[in-house]
């Protein structure tokens, strides 16, 4: 598989390149140079696999530089025993897609936890000690900590806007004991927060000792991850011709991963990424119309994002071109439901299913029973207790059982910065050389 800069054809570069090269020279994206298109003898077969075993079918299309038993060996050790998804009944042909079964309770296990054995099984076999750089608004943070804890030629800083995420995804981030986390909390929005990172990347290089490395959806491994269960649930789960998918959506990365499984011929239909107040990514793909506006606070904080980052990646540089428009419009629609609507709706869905959703996981059942359609499958993308504060105002009795509350008890560690890029990369290079 080759990949190469959405905005420079030539600079082609292998899966290896990619993944330690992170972001190409002229700060765009890396793509596939071409999506594989599987044919419904090979999409017969996978159908009879369990999950193991069709992860590693679909993502050895997608990576050179590994071994296919090496690979099977990291996918194994992430994946073997384990209930990755689960799809429930809504009502007729609509259903919930639960991948909240890691141990952060966040669909961003499914990714981190292989991305970091490949991580170290790169790291093991070039003898280079590696530095990643995590920018988080909430559940990104905590996968990428719990995933990469305790690895001794790794160190991870992660960064959250501070105040911008909810108090338990801030400790599930904070409260980790190991000698290779650094946490920043950032004062400023989640935008703030990834363009501070995206200058880390600028201002820190790879050499002969070390490697950078980004486990945000930049990271092409993680999209490949994401897009595998796209994949398993459209032809696994039930006897349907497509599946439509709706899909609470901040960076856009997993509505991407989406995107990309139908285009490799997996039976879906429409992808519909749904945002709340903060509506860049609504505005355009219904109105052909950018307008970065003012970021807002919600209770959402996982989508409290302007620009996603990897739309890009789907419209490239051409945002007006109207075969790039009408291409998208093909494939993807959208939807937005505002705060306020969100708040009510958690007590809706809770009496119409007796049963509390995550703030996000509400964007996407709102925006399903909009409309009266069929075949559609709304995606949870996080557990409700990570929210609970903000669950209990609203409805005020509630109990949710979960073992997660042990972090109410442990201590934080974490540093405040300012907007000062300066002190904060000085900072980043001392606990680099500790």
């Amino acid at each position: 598989m080759y990949y190469n800069s959405i905005n420079n054809k030539l600079n082609v570069k292998k899966f290896y390149d990619v993944f330690f090269q992170n972001i190409p020279k002229n700060k765009t994206l890396f793509f596939p140079f071409k999506i594989p298109i599987l044919n419904n003898k090979f999409i017969n077969y996978l159908k009879k696999l369990d999950y193991l075993n069709f992860s590693f079918e679909i993502s050895k299309l997608f990576l050179d530089s590994i071994s296919d038993e090496d690979l099977y060996n990291i996918l194994y050790k992430s994946y073997n025993s384990k209930k990755i998804v689960k799809l429930e009944d809504l009502n007729t042909n609509n259903y919930l897609l639960d991948l909240n079964n890691g141990p952060t309770l966040t669909f961003k296990d499914i990714a981190m936890i292989p991305l970091s054995n490949l991580l170290n099984f790169f790291s093991l076999k070039n003898k280079k000690k590696n530095i990643i750089f995590c920018a988080t608004s909430g559940d990104t943070g905590a996968a990428a900590n719990n995933s990469f804890k305790n690895f001794n030629n790794i160190k991870i800083f992660t960064f959250y806007p501070f105040n911008m995420i909810s108090n338990i995804q801030r400790k599930q981030i904070t409260t980790l004991k190991s000698k290779n986390i650094f946490n920043y909390s950032i004062i400023g929005n989640f935008d703030f927060t990834q363009y501070f990172v995206k200058k880390i990347f600028e201002n820190i290089k790879n050499n002969k000792n070390i490697s950078i490395v980004s486990v945000n959806s930049i990271n092409w491994f993680r999209i490949i991850m994401q897009l595998i269960y796209y994949c398993y649930v459209s032809v696994k789960n039930i006897n349907i011709e497509k599946l439509d998918f709706v899909i609470p959506s901040g960076n856009f990365g997993n509505a991407l991963s989406a995107f990309l499984a139908k285009k490799m011929g997996f039976p879906i239909g429409k992808i519909i990424p749904s945002t709340n107040d903060n509506f860049f990514l609504d505005n355009y793909i219904k109105n052909n119309k950018i307008e970065n506006l003012m970021l807002k606070k919600t209770i959402c904080p996982s989508i409290d994002i302007s620009i996603p980052s990897n739309f890009i990646r789907l419209v490239n540089k051409n945002f007006f071109n109207k075969k790039v428009i009408n291409n998208i419009n093909n494939d993807i629609y959208s939807d937005k439901i505002y705060n306020k609507n969100i708040i009510n709706s958690i007590e809706y869905f809770y009496q119409k299913f007796n049963k509390i959703y995550d703030p996000h996981t509400i964007i996407a059942l709102s925006s399903l029973f909009k409309e009266n359609f069929k075949n559609q499958v709304a995606v949870s993308t996080s557990y409700p207790i990570k929210f609970i504060f903000s669950i209990k105002k609203i409805i005020p009795n509630i109990k949710i059982k979960t073992n997660i509350k042990n972090v109410f008890f442990l201590k934080e560690n974490y540093k405040i910065f300012s907007q000062n890029f300066l002190v904060l990369i000085n900072s980043i290079k001392k606990n680099i050389n500790v």
